[in-house]
């Protein structure tokens, strides 16, 4: 039951955040800055890790292949290196999407270099993990928008990191990219140092349960109660995380999405992203 006590610590530990975050209404991004990501983004489709269906996920095969499509919007996935070089990859390891093995964290950048990313593309051998640097430099070529998903753990605080490299490097990429994220603690930290970086939310139907049915917990029981807690979430999520952490959007995918859902949730937060 340990899981599910996690979940529960995991929901009341964000509804503290959002209310300690109420102490600092000064801390929220510009209007100005969200209004203008809008604008950029328009009403379009994003392309998911780059593209992942016409290339490997999250590399500049998939990037460049988003364009000739005309995605104006990638969503990419961070992760660290040993050495504490941000790259694009889904996963904690480089097993699924590579020809390597091992964890992310564990390599150093310069062995992830030797990496081909194309095991789902045979064809495409020149296809390589790209780091978040030469990601930023392809999407300012190319007039895109990014989203980056940030996981939880040790990782927010190097990305909080990470964003004051973007600032100090690219300040004209800060209002081109949003922050999103299913850990309302990795958003808090987000707008409590950068409080004029865009943030959205990541929700998935039923996520809580069915993160515990791949984690083995079959249950019926169990999924009642996770049913419960997926509730619980939703309500968590649209009436207090977002107006409490201030969060500019939120991101579901597409086949979560009908006309009562989006209902649901208007006028705040004031734009859903379809991806």
């Amino acid at each position: 039951m340990l899981p599910v006590l996690d979940t529960l610590i995991a929901i009341l530990g964000s509804l503290l955040l959002g209310i300690v975050l109420r102490l600092y209404p000064e801390r929220n991004p510009s209007q100005d800055i969200f209004n203008k990501f809008l604008t950029g983004i328009g009403a379009t489709e994003i392309a998911h890790r780059g593209g992942a269906f016409n290339s490997p996920e999250n590399t500049i095969c998939a990037f460049e292949k988003a364009v000739q499509y005309g995605y104006k919007t990638i969503e990419i996935d961070i992760q660290y290196t040993s050495d504490k070089v941000p790259v694009v990859i889904h996963d904690e390891s480089v097993d699924r999407t590579t020809n390597g093995s091992g964890l992310v964290s564990n390599m150093r950048h310069s062995e992830l270099m030797n990496l081909k990313a194309n095991y789902t593309f045979p064809d495409m051998v020149h296809c390589g993990i790209p780091t978040l640097d030469e990601t930023i430099m392809f999407a300012l070529e190319n007039d895109l928008y990014l989203l980056f998903d940030v996981k939880g753990g040790k990782m927010c605080e190097e990305f909080i990191a990470t964003i004051t490299h973007i600032k100090e490097t690219y300040p004209q990429f800060m209002d081109k990219f949003a922050v999103i994220s299913f850990f309302p603690d990795i958003l808090f930290k987000v707008r409590r140092y950068h409080p004029q970086v865009i943030t959205g939310f990541t929700r998935r139907h039923d996520h809580i349960q069915n993160t515990m049915l791949q984690a083995g917990y079959t249950s019926p029981t169990l999924h009642s109660f996770l049913y419960f807690c997926d509730r619980l979430f939703d309500f968590l999520m649209f009436n207090v995380f977002v107006p409490l952490l201030k969060i500019n959007m939120f991101e579901i995918r597409k086949d979560d999405i009908s006309e009562s859902y989006v209902k649901s949730v208007s006028p705040e937060p004031s734009s859903c992203l379809d991806c």
